[in-house]
């Protein structure tokens, strides 16, 4: 990230939909076999989403930016999600995971649609849980709308987490320079660069895993994205408010000392775990993701 602007011209969500399809291609480029990954019960969830999502046995699901799937899919595998709806701004994201699914033999229905596009759509009361996962909140330029379409779509009693990296961890950039505000209010900030290959930035050696029976590529070297993209520093009232403002109440909060399969200093320390890596800072400790766990109330 490299500049604010308030230019309201230019729909950021349009300008990352492009850098993202970029992106994604490097992405799963140094992923090996991933159909035969998941075909084999294969998951990329970490135990910190896994614990706070519980048995989805008998849930109407919706994974809310869902990238190329492979978190979505994992809901079945792993959770026992039945035909969850993956969202996702990205066409080669949402192609990718469409072709995944069918690859692995996995029912899962993905939609390629803006998010803030998709809850303009859908029916209120759709879905008994909506999930949203690591790197997510970033891309989005209003919460106050996304936390209104949250809550739409969710049914009375139905429950909508967050898992996501920290906001007093984004304020750093890779080198710890202290580079961007915690909040920005709502104000973008320009990226020419682009989507990055945060997957190959955060990988093992060639050859290892990056979680069980999920081998790590060279694929794509020195993937440059010629796309540029925006984003929003939001903290964590901007993000809890909105949904509370809502009506929806909330649950639990958690913080977590460490990154899961994200590297996002040069000077973190990688951890194997069960899931895949796990990334530490060697300096003091920090905040690097939290979660959050919402319920809309029946209503009376």
């Amino acid at each position: 990230m490299s500049s604010t602007s308030n230019n309201n011209c230019i729909n950021p969500h349009e300008v990352n939909r492009i850098s993202w399809n970029e992106a994604v291609i490097a992405h799963n480029s140094h992923k090996v076999d991933q159909h035969l990954f998941f075909k084999n019960k294969g998951s990329t969830l970490y135990k910190e989403e896994k614990d706070i999502l519980g048995n989805l046995v008998g849930l109407k699901v919706c994974h809310l930016q869902c990238n190329a799937g492979q978190d979505t899919l994992s809901l079945v595998t792993t959770l026992g999600a039945q035909n969850p709806v993956g969202i996702d701004i990205s066409d080669t994201a949402i192609a990718f995971a469409t072709q995944l699914a069918k690859d692995a033999g996995i029912e899962a229905t993905f939609i390629r649609a803006d998010i803030f596009d998709y809850f303009d759509v859908t029916n209120p009361d759709q879905f008994d849980m909506v999930f949203a996962s690591y790197g997510v909140i970033n891309w989005l330029k209003d919460l106050k709308k996304y936390a209104a379409g949250v809550n739409k779509i969710l049914k009375p009693g139905g429950r909508y987490h967050l898992i996501e990296f920290h906001p007093t961890a984004y304020i750093f950039n890779p080198d710890l320079v202290h580079e961007y505000p915690y909040s920005s209010q709502g104000n973008p900030i320009h990226e020419e660069g682009g989507v990055n290959d945060y997957v190959a930035l955060s990988a093992p050696e060639d050859g290892d895993e990056l979680m069980p029976n999920l081998k790590y590529a060279t694929g794509i070297q020195d993937f440059q994205n010629k796309n540029p993209s925006i984003e929003f520093c939001w903290g964590l009232a901007d993000v809890i408010g909105p949904l509370v403002a809502n009506g929806l109440h909330l649950t639990e909060f958690k913080e977590y000392p460490y990154s899961n399969s994200f590297k996002m200093y040069k000077d973190m320390v990688e951890e194997k775990v069960e899931e895949g890596i796990r990334w530490h800072f060697k300096g003091p400790m920090l905040p690097f993701m939290y979660s959050v766990s919402f319920i809309k109330p029946v209503r009376t």
